[in-house]
């Protein structure tokens, strides 16, 4: 009788605490909201990183839109309890835990496009979040895909025949590695969804704003990319044509920019009757510079310079020996090189990049490029690069291997985050650097460009 009086009396202090908290939160809302926007830029431009999202999640609308440029910051994984870390790649105070809420424990960062995030979960759903104003908004449910069935919420189903009618136009050809010359059906559990079938998700513009449309890129296995448009009057994806599958994409100048896994870089537009997506070619292939035979080209990505070009970026391996003291000493190391393309539209090709006095971000879940000049403590020439390998991560995950030890095999420039110098061509700084030489390898970093829009 008197455990129960007290666990409500302890429920009640607790409703209590969270309405005065409310209470105090509204006035301050409605005081901060009446000042000036420009005091706002101000007050903001003063704050370190934490204090300027709990700031701006209480500024409203119009005072957001004066508050400054963020650079990218690197969300590191937390332990089951414990919520992401951002991590200041720009001269800021120290890491600390993201305002976000427990909806980003555990899950998969695919997409991070105007500062808001798109995470997947181990059964196969896909979220929005935006950890800078604490918004969220949803998804229409990957299941609307009309040729993929879930079943029990634990396995999802690819109806083969209707999905190569989309993307080959008719059966697939017989050189065809992933396919072969007979359709069959796709079986993925929930939690592989996030592995094979959706490694990134590109946004438009903020989901908050409800006019966004958005890309959803597959695993090369699958390949065609699938698109919603929020208008529509029930949303929904629709896979599009695309026979050489799709590698990586971006939003940029009003359209989705994609290349191929061949090297091909079309632009995307919708058709308004239809509602359907098609693409064309707007450069010439993209291919790798001449390498050592050594050097594998790993992954292309796409990116928008800071004067608005289209940029592309070639992440090469090479494999090389290190000798020890003694012979059986001796180890293999996975050495990571970019090289990176700017896409001279007048002349209809592509040139090296030196990148000037930008920096880029690269990652499975989204490339940037930012001015090293407007954010302090940004490095020019520099390409700070997450892991991209979500497949194998989840992999080492499953296997328990969710930490990389530092003196075993060495292949952590592929599976850690990275500073890469271009005029080195070296890496030459891995972060974050630990004291104990451990971290969580899971889920995969991801850069994050905080919004406030």
């Amino acid at each position: 009788m008197q455990s129960s009086r007290r666990r409500r009396d302890q429920r009640q202090r607790q409703r209590r605490r969270e309405a005065e908290a409310a209470r105090r939160h509204g006035i301050v809302e409605a005081v901060v909201q009446h000042l000036p926007a420009e005091l706002h830029a101000e007050i903001h431009r003063r704050l370190d990183f934490l204090r300027r999202l709990a700031f701006a999640s209480v500024c409203g609308a119009s005072g957001r839109r004066m508050l400054r440029q963020e650079a990218p910051w690197l969300i590191l994984p937390g332990e089951a309890e414990e919520k992401p870390t951002a991590l200041p790649m720009a001269k800021e105070k120290p890491a600390a835990s993201l305002r976000t809420s427990d909806d980003m424990r555990g899950r998969v960062i695919i997409g991070s496009t105007g500062g808001w995030l798109v995470t997947a979960d181990e059964q196969g759903g896909l979220r929005t979040a935006n950890p800078a104003t604490e918004e969220h908004a949803d998804l229409p449910a990957i299941t609307t895909i009309p040729f993929l069935r879930s079943l029990w919420g634990r396995w999802f189903y690819l109806d083969v025949a209707p999905f190569l009618q989309i993307q080959f136009g008719g059966p697939p050809p017989p050189e065809d590695k992933d396919w072969g010359p007979k359709p069959r059906t796709s079986t993925l559990t929930a939690a592989q969804m996030r592995q094979k079938f959706y490694p990134k998700f590109v946004l438009s513009v903020s989901p908050r704003l409800g006019s966004y449309a958005a890309m959803l890129i597959t695993d090369r296995h699958i390949g065609t990319p699938a698109f919603v448009v929020a208008e529509d009057p029930v949303p929904a994806w629709r896979m599009a044509r695309s026979p050489d599958g799709v590698e990586d994409a971006i939003h940029h100048d009003g359209r989705f920019y994609s290349v191929t896994y061949t090297g091909r870089v079309e632009a995307w537009q919708c058709d308004d009757e239809t509602g359907e997506f098609t693409s064309q070619v707007v450069a010439p292939p993209l291919a790798a510079a001449a390498h050592d035979e050594k050097k594998q080209l790993r992954r292309k990505y796409l990116a928008a310079s800071t004067d608005g070009r289209l940029m592309a970026v070639l992440k090469h391996t090479e494999v090389v020996e290190e000798k020890g003291e003694y012979s059986y000493m001796n180890k293999w190391i996975t050495r990571v090189h970019f090289e990176v393309q700017v896409l001279d539209q007048a002349n209809g090709r592509w040139e090296a990049a030196d990148m000037g006095g930008a920096a880029l971000f690269v990652g499975v879940n989204g490339t940037v490029c930012v001015s090293a000049r407007e954010h302090r403590g940004i490095a020019a020439g520099i390409i700070y690069f997450t892991d991209d390998e979500v497949g194998d991560a989840c992999l080492r995950q499953a296997h328990g291997a969710n930490y990389q030890y530092r003196g075993a095999r060495d292949d952590t420039e592929l599976q850690e985050t990275g500073v890469y110098c271009l005029k080195l061509g070296k890496v030459i700084k891995r972060i974050p650097d630990p004291e104990d030489g451990v971290h969580p390898c899971w889920p995969p970093p991801a850069w994050f460009t905080p919004s406030f829009l």
